[in-house]
């Protein structure tokens, strides 16, 4: 086997791959990987069209809606290698592809956050208020404008600094022995990208707490709080932290010390969120009701198919009815 060093003339050369330097037991990791973000990415588009198209579904603020698209986005970028085996080398424009948008989906997801965390945080203050939203308002509009192009105008940042550093230095882009995805040798993007999930995570944890301040204070009185509203609120409090572990790790810790244990962790953020998202009592009525009616659906075909079957003459020749032959006969007696 052989693997392709990237040169500015773009030309490639084959050396010898290094590919028994990397453990067996990494590939059965890379594939958990591979299934796990493939998981997220299945899953967030189920979730995302069932509250489309569903009416079943109560309807989502665009926040949500948006949140569930960058995931989904996410788990993409990740996923862009599956298929391949662990010790393949991708083109350059493959590689420089990936490792971009791996530098750019954390600050994606974790601003796409911010703005859900911050939607929840006013809709629980204008319940608490009695001053329910107007969403008719300029204001409103306005905040509904910058919650949703907000995370995208960071992202663009980043994935413009990115493949700003891999363009000018092509050497800087590959795939370690043994990496689940491509990235760049040069520190700046995963350092700014993750001290920037670090920062944000931070101000989600603040308004997390400060949503259970309200929701404690108003308990009993105006605001009729549903247990499933404060289990949300702590289950972004308990992803902010691990977003905020995760950034502190990928900070200090240099790229060949991460190890797979790092990598399975990332994954299984979009498969948390998946359970959490898509077990949402609305969503799992209507998933079960798309699934009974799909199912009925197959079985009405089976029995339409083996009725077909049974009936005689399917080769041309079609059976007389009682009516048919009566008359037959009838014309046969006249005649003779």
């Amino acid at each position: 086997m052989y693997r392709y060093t990237f040169r500015s003339d773009e030309s490639s050369s084959a050396v010898p791959e290094a590919g028994s330097m990397v453990p067996a037991e990494y590939k059965h990791l890379f594939t958990l990987f591979i299934v796990l973000q493939l998981f997220g990415l299945v899953g967030m588009i189920i979730i995302l069209l069932t509250a489309s198209v569903s009416s079943l579904v109560k309807k989502r603020h665009l926040s949500w809606s948006n949140f569930t698209a960058t995931w989904i986005f996410s788990c993409t970028s990740y996923s862009l290698l599956v298929g391949a085996p662990i010790t393949w080398q991708p083109e350059y424009a493959l590689c420089l592809t990936q490792a971009a948008l791996v530098y750019t989906v954390p600050t994606l997801t974790a601003c796409s956050t911010l703005a859900l965390v911050v939607q929840i945080l006013i809709t629980v203050r204008s319940i608490a208020t009695t001053s329910p939203e107007n969403s008719g308002t300029v204001s409103h509009r306005w905040s509904k404008f910058v919650l949703f192009v907000f995370p995208y105008l960071f992202a663009g940042g980043m994935f413009a600094l990115s493949l700003t550093i891999g363009l000018k230095d092509r050497s800087v882009v590959t795939r370690a022995p043994g990496g689940f995805y491509c990235n760049m040798t040069n520190a700046l993007p995963g350092k700014l990208s993750a001290i920037i999930v670090t920062v944000i995570m931070i101000i989600c944890v603040c308004l997390d707490v400060y949503i259970c301040v309200i929701l404690r204070r108003h308990w009993h009185n105006d605001l009729q709080a549903s247990l499933a509203t404060v289990m949300r609120v702590l289950v972004f409090s308990a992803f902010s932290v691990v977003a905020i572990v995760l950034g502190l790790f990928f900070f200090f810790m240099p790229r060949s010390k991460h190890g797979p244990g790092l990598e399975l962790v990332l994954a299984l953020i979009p498969f948390a969120a998946v359970l959490v998202f898509g077990t949402q009592t609305d969503l799992v009525r209507s998933l079960n009701a798309g699934l009974q009616a799909c199912f009925h659906s197959i079985q009405a075909c089976c029995r339409m198919l083996i009725s077909l079957q049974r009936q005689p003459g399917r080769h041309g020749t079609r059976p007389c009815s009682n009516s048919s032959q009566e008359t037959m006969i009838s014309v046969n007696i006249s005649l003779a």
